[in-house]
């Protein structure tokens, strides 16, 4: 089953670059690896 969290605070890049992975804290007790995209440039 799939959860809804919000990410809440952005940590730290894991490489340099405009889509690469991110890890990010959310609003229940974890850490997550998220993929952000930059489709608007």
């Amino acid at each position: 089953m799939l959860t809804d969290v919000a990410a809440t605070r952005y940590v730290t890049p894991l490489r340099e670059g405009g889509s690469l992975p991110r890890i990010v804290e959310a609003d229940d007790p974890g850490t997550y690896v998220m993929k952000l995209s930059t489709w608007w440039r």
